[in-house]
């Protein structure tokens, strides 16, 4: 086979689709290589969160966008992607307290919807969590959370719609390189060409960037979060606020009369892809009810929501999250090899991420343009740090930035 294209993306889960979805809106023949089956890496575990609120007003601005193409999306399929719940942020000493009134004057200069809020308000919004612990609250009205599945198939289908191809069960073994410039890729079956190939291979890319001899600054790390049956006598509604509990290290929203609750902690599971097999499945993970990692994760629930511990009915899900050092994404193209570009290491938000990431691929592709305040997520900004050479540096950085995801803003810059 030997298939031309203007642009092959390689990975078909959130990322990838959207930047599909977005170049090929701007007529550009679009080939998606996935090597399992769309959306069954890191997008097919993911909680689904939808808070727009970042230490930096950029990233806040590029959510907010975001917001927006997934109402066009909405309106244009007529389907239901982001339902709007708002979300609590909430404090329980006055560190945590004058951290949140910083995000509220940052979220006000910016025209983003955000406002203290009183231990009544909070209650009502969230009728099963304990309070009697909390000094101070916020809350931002337009947060909520997506159906990552829909929100795939959405971009899928307009993709496809805009004459984007799709292959799956399609790995990518080498990449073709002439004259220091990417001309497409190789697989089982067969070549791929295209002067641009987008690196969109989430957990995996850094063995992507590998074929190329250069390190990427990425780890592929284990996240848990569960999700409780209904509970008798427990309120939950469907409407019921999103939290961030930075202390204790949780996140939470409602999901199917339940409450969906994950925590990052102190010792992720690192996990090295090149050595899993080549038909892993990241559905396989499954941690055991005693595993150390659920253990931590109910403990880390229970001091927010009583009501949750080892007995309650509840499903639990793992999956890999790719981290960065500095806890930025990396979109752009990279110094050692033109037309390549990565798409990739967006620390436990890509699905999020996705909805406005498309846009910027395709401003830098198709315009050579990088909008204002997105410097930070330059893909090559890495490459001149001597502390990021070796695989197992860049593991430790990264395992430090998950550890630290939930630190006071200012201790560890962006908040998840």
């Amino acid at each position: 086979m030997n298939q031309a294209a203007d642009i092959i993306i390689i990975g078909g889960g959130a990322a990838g689709c959207s930047a599909a979805m977005q170049l090929s809106a701007r007529g550009k023949k679009v080939l998606v290589l996935e090597k399992s089956l769309l959306g069954s890496g890191s997008t097919g575990r993911a909680a689904g969160l939808g808070a727009q609120l970042r230490e930096s007003p950029d990233e806040t601005r590029l959510l907010m966008q975001g917001i927006e193409v997934v109402k066009d999306i909405e309106r244009r399929l007529g389907k239901v992607i982001f339902t709007r719940t708002g979300s609590l942020h909430v404090a329980a000493d006055p560190a945590r307290a004058a951290e949140l009134q910083s995000f509220v004057r940052m979220g006000r200069e910016i025209g983003f919807e955000i406002d203290l809020v009183d231990e009544d308000f909070s209650r009502r919004a969230l009728p099963c969590m304990k309070t009697e612990d909390l000094i101070e609250y916020c809350y931002c009205p337009t947060d909520g959370h997506f159906d990552p599945a829909e929100l795939l198939s959405s971009y899928i289908e307009l993709a496809r719609a805009q004459g984007a191809t799709f292959l799956t069960g399609t790995p990518v073994r080498k990449l073709l390189i002439e004259g220091g410039r990417v001309r497409g890729v190789s697989t089982p079956g067969g070549e791929h060409h295209a002067p641009v190939v987008i690196n969109a291979a989430g957990p995996w890319s850094y063995l992507l960037a590998g074929l190329t001899g250069t390190p990427m600054a990425t780890a592929a790390l284990g996240h848990t979060y569960l999700v409780t049956k209904p509970l008798p006598g427990i309120p939950i509604g469907p409407a019921d606020a999103a939290l961030r509990d930075r202390k204790n290290r949780i996140y939470s929203r409602p999901e199917g009369g339940g409450l969906l609750v994950g925590t990052y902690e102190e010792d992720p599971v690192d996990y090295d892809m090149g050595a899993l097999p080549q038909d892993f499945q990241m559905a396989e993970l499954n941690p055991p009810r005693d595993s150390l990692a659920v253990a931590t994760l109910i403990d880390s629930a229970a001091r927010r929501f009583p009501f949750i511990d080892e007995r309650t009915p509840m499903t639990v899900t793992a999956g890999i999250m790719t981290f960065t050092p500095d806890g930025h994404s990396l979109c752009g193209s990279v110094r050692e090899l033109e037309g390549l570009y990565h798409c990739t290491g967006f620390n436990g938000r890509g699905v999020f991420q996705s909805t406005s990431i498309g846009i910027l691929l395709a401003d830098l592709i198709c315009d050579e343009k990088r909008g204002p305040g997105i410097d930070h997520l330059q893909a090559d900004r890495f490459d001149d740090d001597p502390g990021l050479i070796r695989r197992e540096d860049i593991r430790q950085r990264c395992r430090e930035r998950y550890r630290g995801h939930y630190s006071l803003a200012d201790d560890s810059g962006e908040q998840g």
